[in-house]
Formats: C-alpha cells, sequence, structure tokens
C-alpha cells in the first residue's frame, strides 16, 4: 500500500494534486473543442485543458483563427460552469500580441471569439520592446494567479532573446529563441498542469539557413517541440466561391479559401487521423456546416456512393432518411447538401451531436479517416525534419 502521508505530505510541499494514485483520463482532466468538426474529429474531440499546443504554418494560413476558436469554446465552458454553480468564478483569456496584429473584429466574425466579452475577460499584452524572456515572465506571474485558463501567444516568431534586444542588428544570431524558449516550457509545464491551463503558441515558418535537412523549420528548438502535446501544421488550401465551388489559384475575388491542417503530434490521442479541412469564408469566418458535412460524410452518416446524390443516415437509428411519403431523401450535387440542412435545423443539430460522439471514440475500426478515404499520402506534407546544428544542438533560424 502506498503511504498515504507521503502523499500528504508532498501535496502540503508542492502543492494540491502533485502526487495522486492513478492518473485520469483526458477526458476526466476536460478538452477544449477546436471549434470545427473537421478539426475536432481529427483530434478525437480531445484538446487537453492543459499544456503546450503549436499551431504553426506560414503566413494567411489559418494559425491565428484556430486559436480564436479554441477561445471562443473556453468562453463558452468557463459560461456553462458559472450558469451551473453560480458561486464560481469565471477564469480570463490571455493574450499576448506580440505582432501588434490581433483584431477583435476578425476573431468574433471568424471564430465567435469575444475579445470584450464581460463574463470571461480577455488581458491583451502588447509589444513594448520587451524581451522574449520578458515576455515569458509575464506569462509564468499570470498562470501562478490561477486566473487565467487559456494564453494565447501571437507569435514566437516575433520575438528576440534578450542579448539580442540591445545589441547591434549587426550581430549574428545562431539558435534564435530556442534557449529562452526551452527554459521557459520547462520551468512553466508543471504550472499550467497545476492550474488546469493550456498554452497556444502560434509559430510560423522560418528558412533553414544550415543547407542541412528540410528548408523549413520553426522556431523555438527541440525542447519546444518535445514540450508540446499537440503540434498541427496549417496551410493555405483551394480558393472557393460564393457558391463554395472550388476556383483556380488566381481567381481574383475569392469567398474564401480552405484551411489544411496536419496533425504533426498528439500525446492526447492516436495519431492515424492526420489531416483535416476547414472553410474559411472572409467575410462570413468560419463554415462549421460545410465541415459538419465533411465528417458526416466520413463517417458515413451521409451516403455519396452514387456520384452526384447525396442521401442521409437518421442519426439515432442508423436507417436511411425518408420523406414524407416514405421515399429515399436525395440530393443532387454536393452545394444544395448546405440548402437542405439549413432547411431542416432539427436533423442538423442531430447530425452535429452525433457526429461529435462518434468523433470521440477512440476504438472504432470502422471510422476511416480524411487521408483514407481520398488516398492520400500525406506523410510527405507533415513531415517537418528536425533541424539541428552540429555544434551547438540549437534550431538555425533565418
Amino acid at each position: 500500500m502506498i503511504n498515504k502521508d507521503l502523499l500528504k505530505a508532498w501535496n502540503k510541499k508542492f502543492g494540491e494534486g502533485t502526487a495522486t494514485v492513478g492518473v485520469d483520463n483526458v477526458e476526466d482532466r476536460g478538452t477544449f473543442s477546436l471549434g470545427s468538426p473537421s478539426l475536432d474529429f481529427m483530434l478525437y474531440n480531445s484538446l487537453p485543458q492543459s499544456g503546450f499546443i503549436e499551431f504553426n504554418g506560414l503566413e494567411h494560413s489559418g494559425k491565428t483563427t484556430a486559436a480564436f476558436l479554441v477561445a471562443a469554446d473556453f468562453i463558452r465552458k468557463e459560461k456553462e460552469k458559472k450558469q451551473n454553480n453560480p458561486s464560481y468564478e469565471c477564469r480570463s483569456i490571455l493574450f499576448v500580441d506580440a505582432e501588434c496584429t490581433a483584431d477583435p473584429v476578425w476573431a468574433k466574425i471568424s471564430a465567435g471569439y469575444d475579445m470584450n466579452d464581460k463574463d470571461v475577460e480577455t488581458l491583451r499584452i502588447v509589444a513594448a520592446g520587451q524581451s522574449a524572456e520578458e515576455f515569458f515572465d509575464m506569462v509564468i506571474e499570470a498562470v501562478k494567479t490561477g486566473e487565467f485558463g487559456l494564453v494565447i501567444f501571437d507569435s514566437l516568431t516575433a520575438i528576440v532573446k534578450g542579448q539580442i534586444v540591445d545589441s547591434s542588428m549587426e550581430k549574428m544570431d545562431m539558435g534564435g529563441i530556442a534557449k529562452p524558449l526551452g527554459d521557459f516550457t520547462k520551468k512553466c509545464v508543471g504550472l499550467l498542469n497545476r492550474y488546469k491551463c493550456v498554452f497556444i503558441g502560434i509559430n510560423g515558418i522560418t528558412q533553414n539557413i544550415s543547407g542541412y535537412g528540410n528548408p523549413e523549420t520553426t522556431p523555438g528548438g527541440l525542447t519546444w517541440k518535445r514540450m508540446c502535446v499537440v503540434r498541427i501544421k496549417f496551410k493555405k488550401g483551394d480558393l472557393f466561391d460564393e457558391n463554395d465551388e472550388i476556383l483556380k489559384s488566381t481567381a481574383a475575388n475569392p469567398a474564401g479559401h480552405i484551411i489544411e491542417a496536419y496533425l504533426q503530434k498528439s500525446k492526447v490521442c492516436r495519431s492515424d487521423r492526420k489531416l483535416a479541412y476547414v472553410h474559411l469564408n472572409y467575410t462570413k469566418g468560419i463554415d462549421l456546416l460545410w465541415d459538419l458535412v465533411d465528417v458526416a460524410t466520413v463517417v458515413g452518416l451521409i451516403d455519396n456512393s452514387t456520384q452526384g446524390t447525396f442521401k442521409f443516415l437518421d442519426p439515432d437509428t442508423g436507417e436511411l432518411l425518408l420523406d414524407s411519403e416514405g421515399n429515399e431523401i436525395k440530393v443532387r450535387g454536393k452545394k444544395n447538401v448546405k440548402p437542405y440542412l439549413l432547411e431542416h435545423k432539427d436533423f442538423w443539430k442531430r447530425l452535429y451531436n452525433k457526429v461529435y460522439e462518434i468523433s470521440s471514440k477512440k476504438d472504432d475500426p470502422n471510422v476511416m479517416s480524411f487521408e483514407a478515404m481520398l488516398n492520400i499520402d500525406i506523410s510527405n506534407e507533415v513531415e517537418n525534419e528536425e533541424n539541428i546544428n552540429i555544434i551547438t544542438g540549437d534550431e538555425v533560424e533565418e
């Protein structure tokens, strides 16, 4: 038997929850939604509520918008806790705006994230000449208060370590922010777990100038990558028009584009679903309905086995959906599936709930991934070689 006095002493000395008998599941600790059925399907709906998360990719690939989706879900969950327990004090969001580009209007339109919400407040830190170390110290101080449940750092590519801040622009910098970021992650990982706080680091793609390995790399070094429980790479996909028809890459006035998300690392679920598609409309934001259609097709709730024709399965019975006369409901053309669901919102809601129920199952062999359904080999897409400087062991940045 484990000595209970020892557990009590450790928890008193280092903080409650430091030592426990047995280990909780991720679901028991709580999970966030990425706000999109497609993204949540990729992660089995199990984005943890503590630890380090990385969203990386080139500019205009959807990284910040994805972080906005998580923030919107965080606000919803905090308000639900308040509703269920009126004495509960809603925690806040810390938004580190190192790029000075936070747009509250776009956050609200694209993802439903109200940066001025009165119940779940957002504390914004704006870059004013701080070094990387100073930014990280501010984050640690905030997390230690226990008042924050979500930290969004936008972005890691916009900061510079202290010894470079006041030095000449001619000074060469090897390793970039790898050392301060690595030290920060090792110092903060325990705090994030203790206070049930998640840190989303938005990271860009830089050029590896060493001449070895993959020319594309992400700043931060190997320690940061290893400490992240989830890493997702975002890419800008096909353009589409107002009717959701795919356009050529040279189209002048697209209505939006598809965000392609690739799962690079997951320590919270199996990594057999590595691909997700998200439809981003430039005026309406994330099109959750299109995402729902895609995932419902993957999990078999929408039957498109006959080319050009879409049939629906009843989410409760698994039988084909029939009209009032007992005939199978058939929709011709994918562009007409969305209007049908808009006209039948009760069915839409039941379909949405069933998709999430199926997405959360981690042992269902009958659910096919996007890449399997499309017969795509994305190993080259998600591969991100660890570009290492042989002498220093630090990542070489442009």
